[in-house]
């Protein structure tokens, strides 16, 4: 079982070593980092490229029994892996927009007693005016009346 392990190893090893060595030699057409008229022109390779890179290098190798496994194995486990990585996403998606919908739920709440607040408070501010109309004529008629009052004493 063991020596089945050790050779799962060493060809997991040797595929990621050939996968490096495709990505390297995509890269090799880059230019020199002081070279910047060309780097401007220079674009990475894309994963598109270096899937079908590797693809063509995979395809002159013959793939025979546990070796057709293991790529098989390390597929599945890699398409398994972004599944993981998209429910992940959706599940932190669906918890972002919960979570907005109760601060929106809040926000509106807020809202609605603010207006209930502010409301009452016009209306306040509206009695106010008004005790200070009747309280503004109420002084108008006292000094009236005073005045009316010293005329005649002073006869």
């Amino acid at each position: 079982m063991s020596n089945i392990m050790t050779a799962l190893r060493e060809m997991e090893l040797e595929q990621r070593e050939s996968t490096t060595q495709s990505r390297m030699h995509l890269l090799e057409s880059a230019p020199a980092a002081d070279d910047f008229s060309a780097l401007k022109e220079f674009t990475a390779p894309t994963a598109l490229q270096v899937e079908n890179h590797e693809q063509q290098t995979d395809a002159h190798k013959p793939q025979h029994g546990h070796e057709a496994l293991i790529h098989f194995a390390n597929d599945y486990s890699a398409l398994a892996e972004r599944v993981v990585r998209v429910i992940e996403t959706a599940e932190r998606e669906q918890q972002a927009c919960l979570a907005a919908e109760k601060r929106a739920v809040h926000a509106e709440a807020e809202v609605t007693r603010q207006g209930l607040r502010m409301d009452r408070l016009e209306r306040k501010m509206r009695d106010l005016e008004c005790e200070s109309i009747r309280w503004r004529q109420y002084v108008e008629q006292m000094i009236a009346l005073l005045d009316s009052l010293q005329p005649s004493s002073a006869k």
